[in-house]
């Protein structure tokens, strides 16, 4: 199964083109054009999924693993943090993919989800948040409320329109950010990792274990959780401040440790999570047309599905589906990191010993 997906991945990257015309290029913004037989002759086009019919599957195990950017095989997978050249981070990939839903007239109801089984659809203002978001502040909004709300909108009765209307307020930079508002924005180099989530099926007709990528999700803090956070420990701040002021005198121990419990709470509000959930198959295409880098020839960079596909990647299983409600792993073996990796390796092998049975006489 190894030697197949490392052919396949060997024999697609060669289909890949790293820097085109970078030899014959006369000018540096004739770098990465491609010329009319390239065109013609590229294959930008995902091998696609055969057919596989059900009743060909004879065993088969979904599993959710976790992808550490941390570690140097999955680097392709988080560098460069900025676009270059003809390279562009797969965060911002997949970005670009839900945020341009209207425009390539595509909904994204349809591919990008809230869970990791396609029940609850991301709508694109959700979406939005995910990367870009703010808070007014109480001057923010009395400033709004008294200088710039001329139609009396009241965001309790239509939030939407009072957002667009603050949205407008600050590209026109009527707003201050600071004293106004408060703001983030989520970028590649804010990436934790992904958690993908896979099937390995026994294919009876041609006796091979295979695998099929099924979803993919980003993991980190998102722009509304560090914006709520950042908001709700400026208030705790205050708080204790105005409670200082008004004692006459520094906090007590007491007051110190309700202070340190408010503020983990918010915390723990903007620690790293998964952003959305995208089918995998429906962003193929897109995958297949952005190169990823390729450090043993730079000249013939690999695709980011083909290295998805062939799983050119280092993952841990953190769940698979059980009786238990598809339990996690941390659930029945926590706080012992070295206990849930041996029951990954376990959930790996179990998988990997059933192809192994089926030759053995």
């Amino acid at each position: 199964m190894l030697r197949y997906s490392l052919i396949i991945f060997l024999l697609s990257s060669l289909n890949c083109i790293g820097q085109p015309n970078l030899l014959n290029a006369k000018t540096p913004k004739e770098i990465g054009v491609k010329n009319a037989n390239q065109l013609k002759y590229d294959n930008t086009k995902p091998l696609e999924y055969g057919y596989i019919d059900d009743r060909d599957v004879m065993f088969g195990k979904r599993i959710w693993e976790y992808i550490d950017i941390d570690q140097r095989i999955n680097f392709p997978l988080y560098y460069p943090t900025k676009p270059l050249m003809d390279r562009k981070p797969l965060f911002d990939l997949l970005r670009e993919y839900v945020q341009s839903g209207d425009k390539n007239k595509i909904n994204i109801k349809d591919f990008c989800f809230q869970d990791d089984y396609f029940s609850i659809p991301l709508d694109a203002s959700e979406a939005q948040s995910k990367f870009n978001d703010f808070r007014l502040t109480k001057q923010g909004d009395e400033n709004v409320t008294k200088n710039f709300n001329p139609t009396k909108i009241d965001p309790a009765v239509d939030p939407a329109g009072f957002r667009q209307l603050c949205l407008k307020l600050i590209i026109d930079k009527k707003l201050k950010e600071g004293p106004d508002y408060k703001t983030a924005e989520l970028n590649a180099v804010d990436l934790k990792g992904y958690k993908i989530q896979g099937y390995w099926y026994f294919d009876k007709r041609l006796a091979e274990l295979k695998y099929r990528l099924i979803a993919i999700a980003p993991v980190a803090s998102s722009a509304k959780s560090i914006v709520d956070a950042t908001m709700g420990q400026q208030e705790i701040e205050d708080e204790y401040t105005e409670i200082v002021a008004n004692q006459g005198s520094l906090l007590t121990p007491q007051q110190e440790d309700e202070k340190k419990a408010k503020l983990k709470i918010y915390e723990e509000m903007s620690a790293p999570d998964v952003l959305f959930w995208i089918y995998y198959p429906a962003i193929r295409k897109t995958m297949k047309l952005n190169p990823t880098f390729n450090d043993r020839n730079s000249s013939k960079p690999v695709n980011f599905d083909d290295l998805l596909v062939s799983r050119h990647f280092n993952a841990v299983i953190y769940k698979e589906e059980n009786v238990q409600g598809d339990r996690l792993i941390e659930k029945y073996k926590p706080n012992n990191a070295l206990d849930q990796l041996l029951e990954a390796e376990r959930v790996k092998e179990k998988i990997r010993d059933f192809e192994h049975d089926m030759w053995n006489y």
